[in-house]
């Protein structure tokens, strides 16, 4: 779940879709991550980025699996 959770938001964001992520749903996925991300560092997640002020859930999970909240394709 928290694989397709996020690469759902990779896909949205990268088309310009709404982000799938509500707060609701970033809350459990971020506790899950917390126990499995590490081992798939560097293949499915990216290093841990610093969290900012102002950041909800969403952005702590997005951040702890390595991707910025603020993407969009016009950084790319």
């Amino acid at each position: 779940m928290l694989d397709a959770a996020v690469h759902a938001w990779d896909m949205a964001v990268a088309t310009g879709q709404p982000s799938p992520l509500t707060t609701e749903l970033a809350r459990p996925l971020l506790a899950a991550a917390r126990q499995l991300a590490e081992p798939l560092r560097g293949f499915a997640f990216g290093p841990e980025l610093p969290a900012e002020e102002g950041d909800d859930e969403v952005a702590a999970l997005l951040r702890y699996l390595g991707r910025r909240p603020d993407w969009s394709p016009a950084q790319a």
